[in-house]
């Protein structure tokens, strides 16, 4: 995160560390003989988990919600193997590459980890009220929350 709060330095560093793992499974992507869908999962399990590495945790601006698309569906064209010239949709190439399932949009991706991060945000902060309260009741710790010594 940089002085001003954007994570724009994070989104880049992140960018170029999927460029790398896209850039070493080149020859995967080549290859006739192995299926879309066998890619597309290779693709989400090396490259999108390097991409949205914490991606719960991020402060995202305008700006970089619109480049993470940019960057997956530019390696998600090259994996179809879908010229430029060919104006194919955004939602036919995730189509064409995973298969019947459209919910792989990013910023769908994002959504999903944020929503799951709150879930266990919220799980711990049940769970230590819990505690708090369990120890209260042994005695172990005052109603401020400070340890009572024995």
């Amino acid at each position: 995160m940089s002085a001003g709060g954007d994570m724009s330095d994070e989104i880049n560093a992140r960018i170029v560390k999927a460029r790398t793992a896209y850039a070493n499974l080149g020859r995967l992507w080549r290859l006739r003989d192995v299926s879309l869908a066998v890619k597309g999962r290779t693709y989400n399990a090396s490259v999108r988990a390097v991409l949205l590495y914490a991606c719960e945790t991020w402060s995202l601006r305008i700006e970089d919600v619109r480049r993470l698309p940019v960057f997956d569906h530019r390696c998600l064209q090259r994996i179809a193997d879908i010229q430029w010239q060919h104006h194919v949709s955004n939602a036919e190439v995730r189509h064409r590459v995973f298969g019947h399932r459209d919910d792989n949009a990013i910023g769908v991706t994002i959504l999903k980890h944020r929503l799951r991060w709150l879930g266990h945000v919220l799980q711990c902060r049940l769970r230590e009220s819990h505690v708090v309260h369990y120890l209260t009741t042994l005695g172990l710790v005052g109603r401020s929350g400070e340890v009572v010594s024995a």
